[in-house]
């Protein structure tokens, strides 16, 4: 008797962070995907890689800043008769702060696709998950969420946003034992998002990130820092005085 593929809808596929927590997915279980992104070339090249390595994948272009998309519909439709294991929103953008700040629209579109977007899908997710009883939301925050500082604190604030939403969740639906709801909170990331950015010590490579999401993702606590000695650095940030925080350039 064969065992049904994994289950999974894939929000924001094309991510770096995202790609290899795919392709350690597949490396280790039978999947069947939909991956959803908003540029159709790379979305199929993401495709195309995991196919190459047994995933099953399906795509669909989407705007997550469209406000009339309907995701419970999208979710509804693309089922497939099988319910889903996991639920990944993996979408995100790293501004640079100072010209955002100057420009009210684009500090607007950013909060919008670190927090609405990933809200609102999150919230079309949970409804899914409870009328079926079962299965997996993960969604990427970040460690900038923890503390506001200085040199994030748009993309921090949002990802401080979601951190709550997401917690909030966790407690409205801790009746469903079957259910489960992960926050990945990812350090410093060597990926195109932050190649502006000068690397030091504390930055690990995609693919290192991407193993350990999967691995979060199978055994499900809360919160995932990653790699998990973020949670010791986070600690020692959030309590550190604003006196001398303000002091540092963090």
């Amino acid at each position: 008797m064969s065992t049904r593929p994994y289950h999974a809808a894939i929000f924001g596929a094309t991510s770096a962070i995202c790609i290899e927590t795919l392709r350690a997915m597949a490396r280790e279980k039978t999947t069947k995907l939909l991956l959803i992104g908003r540029h159709p070339g790379r979305l199929e090249s993401v495709a195309n890689d995991l196919r190459s390595r047994g995933a099953e994948c399906t795509t669909l272009v989407a705007d997550f800043l469209d406000p009339k998309t309907n995701w419970l519909q999208i979710l509804t439709d693309n089922a497939q008769s099988d319910p889903w294991d996991l639920l990944l929103i993996a979408h995100g953008s790293l501004p640079d702060q100072d010209t955002t700040l100057r420009d009210p629209e684009s500090l607007a579109a950013e909060l919008h696709i670190n927090f609405t977007s990933p809200a609102v899908i999150a919230a079309a997710c949970a409804q899914i998950l409870v009328k079926q009883n079962h299965g997996t939301l993960a969604v990427f925050g970040s460690v900038a969420g923890d503390r506001g500082r200085g040199s994030n604190f748009i993309y921090g604030s949002a990802k401080a946003g979601i951190d709550t939403f997401l917690a909030g969740m966790r407690h409205q639906f801790s009746q469903h034992r079957k259910i489960k709801i992960v926050t990945l909170k990812p350090g410093m990331t060597d990926t195109p998002m932050t190649s502006h950015l000068p690397k030091g010590p504390l930055f690990s490579s995609a693919e290192a990130v991407g193993t350990q999401s999967w691995r979060a993702i199978q055994s499900a606590p809360p919160v995932a820092y990653l790699p998990g000695w973020w949670k010791f650095i986070m600690t020692l940030i959030r309590i550190l005085p604003s006196s001398l925080l303000h002091r540092t350039k963090l």
